[in-house]
């Protein structure tokens, strides 16, 4: 069955249990890292995913700590003998960055290395962003101050399941609506600051989108009760947990 994991739960500040927020989807022989913040190749090395089994990745937006650790991705496949192309798919700006942290180590266009295929994501409302075996990820544009941002929803075309996840935005409708129905929200609530949203907030976006499983993430972890974090987020009728590393939802 496939499933999204949880690499990374932290805001842009990590601390010695939470690493700077990163997912990856996974399924029988596959997987898709979401976001590289961190070290994607211990994490995934953690979870027994084979590098040969990357059949792409998605990145949500631009800020550093969501895409860090994607020369050393890039760098552990091409040492590791990939061969296949890898689709990088986000918004066009994320992807200009990405470009380019990549050629500073010499890890873009090499005549020795595997294909790159950048796959711009228009910033519009249920764009497709790729389908995998019976998986579906479409987007939306969040809100995140002047950066272009992709929320992103998984749907189980076979079981029925669905998941939605804000990335980093302001409460804003296109992600309401992307969650719309959906059985979990996986919600940053980095706090009340231009382009961020507090647990409050997304337990509100949870409520208008009739969502009753709510996850936090891209939380504060420095100098934070979070369990007193996580109360703040109210009001909805299911369960409000805080993600943790290494956390699976089935899809």
């Amino acid at each position: 069955m496939p499933e999204l994991i949880v690499l990374g739960t932290a805001a842009s500040v990590p601390d010695a249990d939470h690493d700077t927020v990163a997912l990856v989807l996974r399924g029988p022989g596959w997987a898709v890292p979401i976001d590289c913040g961190g070290s994607p190749l211990h994490r995934l090395a953690r979870l027994d995913i084979d590098l040969d089994d990357i059949r792409a990745v998605i990145l949500t937006h631009r800020h550093a700590d969501h895409l860090y650790g994607l020369p050393m991705l890039v760098q552990g496949l091409w040492l590791g003998g990939r061969a296949a192309h890898l689709p990088i798919y986000g918004p066009q700006e994320a992807l200009t960055i990405a470009r380019r942290l990549l050629g500073l180590f010499n890890l873009a266009e090499r005549d020795d290395m595997f294909p790159i295929e950048w796959h711009p994501v228009p910033l519009r409302e249920g764009r497709r962003v790729l389908e995998i075996e019976e998986v579906r990820v479409t987007s939306a544009p969040g809100v995140h101050a002047n950066v272009e941002v992709l929320a992103l929803r998984f749907d189980n075309t076979a079981t029925g399941r669905s998941i939605a996840y804000s990335s980093d935005t302001e409460p804003c409708e296109a992600v309401t609506r992307l969650a719309e129905g959906a059985d979990l929200l996986i919600h940053e609530a980095t706090g009340s600051y231009e382009g961020h949203s507090s647990p409050a907030d997304a337990a509100e976006v949870a409520r208008e989108a009739g969502v009753e499983q709510l996850v936090l993430i891209h939380y504060p972890v420095l100098g934070i009760d979070l369990d007193a974090w996580r109360q703040t987020a109210v009001g909805i009728p299911g369960q409000v947990r805080l993600a943790k590393e290494g956390d699976v939802y089935p899809l």
